[in-house]
């Protein structure tokens, strides 16, 4: 039922504090949160201390600040801790996305492989090839995220529930085109969705607040409840 796939929980709020009294902030508020180890500056005991705070916490840690085998180490740390989720890139070395599915089995983690595309948005046969090459990686969920630059990209990305729906799949849109995909793919099967802890802090293109999306989502409920 859709009424149930709406729920509070679904939304996992994104945070990208460098501080670590601001990770610790932002958590305060939410219970479903990534955290973006590659924006933030904590130390290996600081992650143990957030990712042990029973919490259902993603760890991220994109190419950029730290390379490969601090990127891997923050990962591998986070998991041990408690991770619930681990994202790794699809275009990471076999030998780093292995590492960390390791630890993830072990751990009780489950390992998320993601795409970005923050150009365009592929054919569909194109996003096909790339969430089955997702779930050959041992992919307990995959994550594929465009970039829309209008109605059809959007609706294109959403097609992809159609094609796989016995698969975990978050697959949404960046950019103002893409911007009603970050709330219909919880419609259509995605277990949830990404959001701001506010309007002030987006870390992705066309990323609304964890409050925007609460408010549609409960003017929805009320909806279909009437």
């Amino acid at each position: 039922m859709i009424s149930e796939i709406i729920q509070f929980n679904s939304i996992c709020v994104s945070i990208g504090e460098q501080t670590y009294s601001g990770v610790i902030a932002a958590l305060e508020k939410v219970d479903f949160a990534e955290i973006r180890l590659d924006m933030s500056r904590i130390t290996s005991s600081e992650i143990r201390t957030v990712f042990s705070l029973g919490k259902q916490l993603v760890a991220t840690c994109r190419e950029g600040f730290y390379d490969r085998n601090e990127r891997l180490d923050r990962l591998i740390e986070a998991v041990r801790a408690g991770a619930a989720f681990v994202d790794v890139e699809t275009e990471a070395d076999e030998d780093f996305r292995k590492a960390v599915a390791k630890q993830a089995k072990l751990n009780n983690c489950k390992l998320i492989v993601s795409y970005h595309n923050f150009e365009e948005t592929p054919s569909l046969l194109e996003m096909c090839d790339i969430v089955d090459i997702c779930k050959k990686q041992d992919a307990d969920l995959v994550k594929l995220v465009t970039t829309a630059k209008n109605k059809s990209d959007a609706s294109r990305v959403l097609s992809l529930y159609d094609k796989y729906p016995d698969t975990s799949l978050v697959a949404f849109a960046m950019g103002a085109a893409g911007l009603i995909t970050r709330v219909a793919c919880l419609f259509l099967g995605a277990p949830y969705t990404y959001a701001a802890v506010s309007d002030d802090k987006p870390l992705a293109n066309g990323q609304i607040s964890v409050e925007k999306i609460q408010n549609v989502m409960n003017n929805l409920r009320f909806k279909i409840n009437e």
